[in-house]
């Protein structure tokens, strides 16, 4: 069965009103948000794809010029007639004896490459090599070198192309010239290609080398205005040209990337690295040479000014839906505030406050609503019935209630003074005159107190101090075969309980608990355990069997109390007179426990909560 939920009018309104505002806010922060992300996006991609095609005619640039430096000293005429009579005269390596004879074509060499060059360096240093491993260079070395050519790498490739052009990366020039005497740790751009005789046979190679700096460097003036992007390029076997792959601590290949992700040239795409990292990238190709230009910049950095928003509109969001539902509030408030006091002066309707003739649990209603207004009074007219009615019922209940409570209290007496007539007979029979005086003066003690029928609760100290008289009645008949101990806690002495509630028990002790062979003890103790009182009485009989423990209990607990006090009687009564009379208190409240796990050993608990002054003890249970 579906149990149904109820709200107060305050609460429904409040959540009508605070919902649909943060609805309205929530979808225009959507809105606003989306809108805003795309455009971010938009300028990033129109940015990188910007960005990368600038780059790409910048390369594809300084290619060119290299490759038509080449091409112009490949089809020189003048540089093939020279170098040809250069190599007949030089065919195994250069020396100091016949170079005399070649100096006139090397000069001439030098003239052609430099007006090749031109004044703008389209080339940092050009290099002819003869088969044979003479090179003749110009640029930042200008001489005759004899050089290893087959150990250079990028000679079997270049010859393997039959005269297209080859490019590749340096770090030094092929020469063996020293690299600081020209600049250190500079990298080059090596583009090399073979020329032919007239034969068409293969008669040596011109290398066009290329700054980096010169090469890329508008990536490096791109940097540093658009510090968070980098730039990657890559030749056409997809490995690394730039930056340095030294100086590059990442291990991503943006070319996997791009095929992984099948991406289009010109169009920036978000895409996500093998290392999770999330980037924008964008690539053109540089067809002519199959080389690839990459930029790329993290995605965090692409919406950071986002992200910054995102948190500023964030916390205008939270405070006007604050002040917003704060309005709605005071709005739902007012509209039900009356209402809203008719509801808690119905909270308060207890038996003490309807009981408190001067208590006024609800204030005048200023309402315009009639309906309101009629409530109003019928509820004024239910509360002044209610209260006839309960002092009516609680005078009835209040008496009878204490007459239970004396009824029960009062079977104590008669038994406790059979007992101890009893006590008195059996010690004069033995001619303990003596211990028979300070018997009665004891006793008359502790029947002052247990007479006074006008008070159901004491203290607890006081309740122990009696019961302790009694105990030192029963010690001058028992002697030293008795040893007893009160250990009692100094927080619990003022806490208020039912009045002769230990004797019973005590009592029960000596006429169960004390059948087996001496000594006898019998220990008393008290404590406070989650805010209730705790009285422990221990003996050492341990008689108490675990069947009839819980026969015992069994019988308390199912026990109809009202249905005993009809047939009370005074003889077999100690133990159950206990149990009832701190149902009749506490009701579910009452502690009433039998330990008999330890050997020899039975302890009865008794317990309640605490109380300290008489008003609230009679207050919250008999209401006397």
């Amino acid at each position: 069965m579906n149990r149904k939920l109820y709200f107060s009018q305050k609460i429904y309104l409040f959540f009508i009103y605070g919902l649909l505002v943060i609805v309205l806010l929530s979808l225009f922060f959507i809105s606003f948000y989306s809108l805003y992300s795309k455009n971010i996006y938009k300028d990033a991609k129109t940015k990188s794809e910007t960005l990368c095609a600038s780059v790409q005619n910048s390369i594809s640039t300084e290619l060119k010029n290299m490759s038509t430096v080449s091409m112009n000293i490949v089809y020189s005429n003048a540089i093939k007639k020279n170098f040809t009579s250069f190599t007949k005269n030089n065919t195994d390596k250069i020396e100091l004896d016949n170079f005399f004879v070649s100096r006139e074509n090397v000069l001439a060499i030098y003239d052609i490459i430099t007006a090749i060059i031109g004044p703008f360096q389209s080339a940092s240093q050009v290099n002819l090599y003869t088969l044979n491993g003479i090179c003749i260079g110009s640029g930042y070395f200008q001489g005759v070198t004899n050089v290893g050519l087959k150990s250079i790498p990028w000679y079997e490739e270049t010859m393997n192309k039959n005269g297209a052009k080859n490019i590749s990366t340096t770090s030094k020039l092929s020469n063996n010239i020293a690299r600081n005497e020209y600049g250190a740790d500079k990298q080059y751009l090596s583009l090399t290609r073979v020329f032919f005789n007239s034969s068409n046979e293969p008669e040596g190679i011109v290398e066009v080398l290329q700054d980096y700096n010169n090469v890329f460097s508008l990536i490096s003036q791109l940097k540093l205005k658009n510090p968070s992007t980098s730039f990657y390029v890559y030749n056409e076997k997809n490995e690394l040209v730039y930056p340095n792959s030294e100086s590059l601590n990442e291990n991503i290949n943006y070319m996997d990337s791009i095929k992984s992700n099948n991406l289009t040239p010109s169009i920036g795409y978000f895409v996500t690295l093998g290392n999770d990292e999330n980037v924008l990238i964008t690539y053109e190709k540089i067809d002519a040479y199959n080389w690839t230009i990459v930029t790329s910049e993290p995605k965090s950095t692409v919406f950071r000014s986002l992200y910054s928003f995102e948190q500023g509109f964030i916390i205008l969001i939270i405070f006007s839906i604050f002040f917003t539902l704060l309005l709605c509030f005071i709005i739902s408030s007012r509209l039900t505030s009356p209402l809203s006091k008719l509801t808690k002066a119905t909270k308060k309707v207890t038996i003490s406050r309807v009981l408190n003739e001067k208590e006024l649990i609800l204030t005048p209603v200023n309402s315009n609503i009639q309906e309101i207004s009629e409530l109003y009074r019928s509820f004024l007219e239910m509360y002044d019935k209610l209260k006839d009615s309960s002092h009516e019922i609680l005078l009835l209940k209040s008496e009878e209630t204490k007459a239970k409570l004396q009824a029960t209290q009062s079977l104590v007496n008669p038994h406790f003074l059979y007992n101890n007539l009893t006590n008195i007979s059996i010690m004069a029979e033995e001619n303990m005159n003596d211990n028979i005086i300070d018997m009665c003066h004891a006793l008359c003690d502790y029947f002052r107190y247990i007479t006074t029928n006008d008070e159901t609760a004491v203290s607890l100290s006081t309740e122990i101090l009696y019961t302790q008289k009694y105990i030192e009645c029963m010690k001058m008949r028992y002697g030293e075969d008795l040893i007893y101990t009160c250990d009692i806690n100094k927080l619990t002495e003022n806490i208020l309980i039912p009045k002769l509630i230990i004797q019973p028990i005590v009592e029960n002790a000596f006429k169960h608990g004390f059948s087996s062979s001496p000594p006898w003890h019998l220990n008393i103790s008290s404590n406070i355990d989650e805010n209730k009182w705790l009285i422990h009485i221990e003996d050492n009989g341990g008689c108490l069997s675990k069947d009839k423990k819980e026969e015992l209990l069994s019988t308390f607990y199912n026990l109809n109390k009202d249905e005993e006090l009809k047939t009370l009687k005074i003889g077999g009564m100690g133990i159950k007179n206990v149990y009832i009379r701190l149902k009749l208190l506490y009701n579910e409240h009452a502690i009433f426990k039998i330990d008999n796990s330890k050997d020899h050993k039975t302890i009865f608990t008794i317990g309640g909560p605490i109380y300290y002054n008489k008003e609230d003890f009679y207050g919250n249970y008999t209401q006397l």
